[in-house]
């Protein structure tokens, strides 16, 4: 009796922590006042003193999963090709921080990265390590990105080859009204 008792408490155990783990915070639920169709002006920098390609997309931002990721799908044009990506953003409970995904059609690996809120800047800045497909080596991608007012967001995206960080995108992202 004692050791179904034991097997109880330890199966209930395990249900609070996994209940904990999949519950709907307040990172979530700011994904979900985010959905709707957002307008991006984006610039590129193919390198440290590139000129930048800019270019416009659309993102349409829905929420999966209950409310617990952000899936934001963006199509334009890219260098004068139709341009598909899709991210994903989630806030993990049990490591307390973000984590993104990136794919497009313009490549066939995905990046992923994880960060946290900057607390002095209130900005979202995320790490991860992308492959260059000219070298086949690794390297480091860091983006940052806050609201800047309501239905407002902007980010930066640095890559460092190993020779120093440069800004290789940023993007200014407006939510269109209902």
């Amino acid at each position: 009796a004692a050791h179904h008792e034991a097997a109880e408490n330890n199966e209930a155990e395990m249900m609070a922590v996994m209940m904990a783990a999949a519950k709907i915070n307040a990172p979530h639920k700011q994904f979900a006042e985010a959905v709707g169709t957002w307008d991006a002006v984006m610039a590129f920098y193919m390198g440290p003193d590139a000129e930048p390609l800019k270019t416009t997309m659309v993102v349409e931002r829905s929420v999966e999963l209950g409310g617990r990721v952000m899936v934001d799908h963006w199509r334009g044009d890219m260098m004068g090709a139709p341009f598909e990506g899709i991210s994903r953003t989630g806030y993990d409970n049990v490591k307390q921080q973000y984590w993104s995904t990136w794919t497009d059609n313009m490549s066939t690996s995905v990046l992923m990265m994880r960060g946290e809120i900057d607390a002095e800047t209130d900005a979202l800045v995320m790490t991860g390590e992308a492959i260059n497909p000219m070298t086949n080596q690794p390297y480091i991608s860091r983006s940052v990105g806050k609201s800047v007012s309501p239905g407002v967001e902007e980010m930066q995206m640095y890559e460092d080859h190993g020779d120093g960080e440069y800004l290789s995108m940023s993007f200014t992202i407006t939510k269109r009204a209902p």
